[in-house]
């Protein structure tokens, strides 16, 4: 116990002490200096207005104080200006630090797509509500058909392009839903032989009348043969006079044309 006692108040114990006392001021004091230095508390700026300015615009002005911008992403809107900015964070006039990242929401310079979804038979109102939320603009139409009264017949585009559920389209443009109704008109039936679905389906149309059961022969096995192929037969015969409701139902039978061959000899 002497000997420790002695040590503790010996002269190499002090120096000991005085050394680590010395080590543990210049830690201190190169820490404190360091970040005073790294969080510069005077270099601190007001974050400047950029909601209104271009994205190029905003990037220069953060580059100018010393800033990052960080274009985190952009929404559509048919009124906005693309890359306009319309949202920064942090807001303007906060305090904010150089060497601080910026992020910066802009308006998209195009539309995003979204799928139709829209069924034949469907409700026209119910139709109208869920283009609408999808951000399409629609306009409502009635054609005669018997079989689809008060129900969605079909979709168009502005050019009159026929559209099905699964077709994507950029919001904003206008989607044209036809729906069924009544009618005391009668019209002629038009002659489809030799004519394609999509040229039999546009002549319907012209005539008032609605596309029924399509049926394939054999021979049409895949996407491609049945867009080649052509309508044989069709259930009601063609007529110049006028014969049938607007709106009917017309059934047709279609295939490839050595289908066509066949089916004229049995004619």
């Amino acid at each position: 116990m002497k000997q420790w006692f002695r040590f503790l108040f010996s002269k190499a114990f002090l120096r000991t002490v005085l050394r680590l006392g010395v080590v543990w001021l210049l830690l201190i004091g190169g820490l404190w200096v360091y970040l005073k230095f790294y969080t510069q508390p005077g270099a601190t700026r007001e974050m400047p207005v950029l909601k209104g300015l271009s994205l190029q615009e905003s990037r220069e002005i953060l580059e100018a104080e010393g800033l990052v911008a960080i274009h985190l992403d952009s929404i559509y809107s048919r009124n906005g200006r693309a890359f306009e900015v319309i949202e920064q964070v942090p807001p303007s006039g906060s305090k904010i630090k150089s060497g601080r990242r910026v992020y910066l929401t802009t308006y998209r310079s195009t539309p995003p797509f979204e799928v139709l979804g829209i069924q034949e038979g469907q409700d026209p109102g119910i139709a109208r509500i869920i283009l609408e939320n999808k951000g399409f603009e629609v306009e409502e139409l009635l054609e005669p058909n018997i079989a689809l009264v008060g129900r969605v017949v079909r979709m168009e585009d502005a050019r009159g392009r026929i559209l099905t559920a699964a077709d994507r389209l950029p919001k904003g443009v206008t989607i044209r839903i036809v729906a069924g109704t009544t009618t005391q008109e009668l019209v002629s039936i038009p002659n489809l032989r030799g004519k394609t679905l999509d040229e039999a389906r546009r002549i319907l149309v012209d005539a008032k009348l609605s596309l029924g059961l399509v049926e394939y022969a054999e021979s049409v096995e895949d996407d491609a043969d049945s867009l080649k192929a052509t309508v044989l037969q069709q259930h009601l015969k063609p007529t110049t006079s006028k014969s049938i409701p607007a709106g009917t139902e017309l059934d047709l039978y279609m295939g490839l044309r050595w289908d066509r061959a066949r089916t004229e000899l049995n004619d």
